[in-house]
């Protein structure tokens, strides 16, 4: 009997139906990372960032020394270095009073710049004050303006990757990578560098004491500017005889107008100091729009000196920038006593002026005046604040008078 054939289905297969995915494959399982797969990363880096040092020097080659421009010239002339051993000397600069401000005797102002801007900023208000028939002198902090930088202080109290590299070379960075897995990088300890620190308020205000006592101008009338606002409190609260009035101008402790931060960073701050029209854009971005090219030139010129460049950076890190002038205002009597007037640049910024006015709520008592420069108002309206500080001293000597 022959074999049946197999049923025969009116069926066809679904051409439309979606094939059974297959599954996925099974994720790739993660390699476990060890020291020797990190390996090339940081030698490449390392050998990197040495490349980049050794062509520094190439790029950013140092220049012979320029001769100081005569603006500098003239004020270092005009001026005086006073030896305060041990503390490092200061330079201080002068102005009498003119014949044609009288015989009456002469009220003394002494004037504290702030970070970068020097005595040589307030040449203008010195003169302006002596024909007024005040008797004026301008003191520049440690290591600021013209005053030399002290060897401690130039010494930067943080090390980069890049200045450790350059400093004990590309084999020792190399070798720490290895051993560490860390780019080589020290902190000293902040207080520790602070307490050694010249630019710290009370050690400046120290050397401030002897420097009014080398020139023979006490008691002063004080003017604080910018970042001196600091050490002049230091001094005023320390020698409260030594001082008949307080005047701040445009002062802070914590955001000064010139910008150190920049010269913190080694290629940057080298580029600065070296293209005048970038340092000169950075004093009209950051301090005085209306400051010119040989002005400009000449505080240049001041931080180009040994060292000047890290003593400002230095003294940036060492302000108090804790510091609460409410609460110095009322820290002793005798501070308490002092007649203080404030100058604040009314036109430089919003939040500038908002910084004003929390400095008129720490003093309620004293007297507020905007002015119309900028930050750095001794360079662009010396003449009106000069008028409103003789005015100020005047009536405060008046006032004074009997209680003196």
């Amino acid at each position: 009997m022959p074999a049946a054939d197999p049923p025969v289905t009116d069926a066809v297969p679904d051409e439309d139906a979606a094939p059974r995915p297959s599954p996925p494959p099974p994720p790739p399982r993660p390699r476990p990372l060890s020291l020797a797969s990190a390996l090339p990363f940081w030698f490449y880096f390392a050998a990197a960032v040495s490349l980049l040092a050794l062509l520094l020097p190439h790029l950013l080659p140092p220049s012979s020394p320029a001769p100081l421009p005569p603006l500098l010239l003239g004020h270092l002339a005009a001026g005086r270095f006073l030896k305060l051993d041990p503390a490092p000397g200061l330079f201080a600069v002068t102005s009498r009073p003119t014949a044609a401000a009288g015989d009456s005797p002469a009220h003394r102002v002494l004037v504290l710049p702030g970070l970068a801007a020097g005595s040589l900023s307030f040449r203008r208000v010195l003169s302006s004050l002596s024909s007024r028939g005040v008797h004026a002198a301008a003191l520049d902090l440690p290591g600021q303006g013209l005053s030399p930088a002290s060897p401690a202080a130039t010494a930067p109290a943080r090390t980069s990757a890049l200045r450790e590299i350059m400093n004990r070379g590309v084999f020792h960075a190399f070798e720490h990578l290895v051993q560490t897995g860390e780019v080589p990088y020290q902190e000293e300890e902040p207080a520790a560098s602070a307490a050694r620190s010249p630019h710290a308020p009370d050690e400046a205000a120290a050397a401030v004491a002897r420097a009014a006592e080398a020139l023979g101008v006490g008691p002063v009338h004080l003017v604080l500017h910018d970042s001196a606002l600091a050490a002049g409190a230091a001094f005023a609260s320390a020698n409260p005889g030594a001082v008949r009035s307080v005047t701040l101008v445009d002062a802070t402790a914590s955001l000064p107008a010139f910008p150190a931060a920049v010269f913190d960073v080694p290629v940057l701050g080298r580029l600065v100091l070296r293209v005048p029209a970038l340092f000169r854009g950075l004093v009209r971005l950051c301090c005085v729009r209306g400051v010119g090219a040989e002005e400009a030139e000449a505080y240049r010129a001041a931080m180009r000196g040994e060292g000047k460049a890290e003593a400002v950076v230095e003294a940036w890190k060492s302000m108090n920038h804790s510091f609460q002038l409410g609460e110095w205002r009322v820290s002793s009597e005798e501070v308490r006593r002092l007649p203080m007037l404030v100058l604040w640049s009314g036109s430089w910024s919003d939040m500038w002026i908002d910084e004003g006015k929390k400095v008129a709520a720490a003093l309620p008592d004293a007297k507020f005046i905007y002015h119309s420069g900028g930050r750095w108002p001794q360079v662009d309206a010396f003449e009106e604040i000069s008028g409103v500080i003789t005015e100020f001293v005047t009536s405060a000597e008046e006032a004074g008078s009997s209680r003196w």
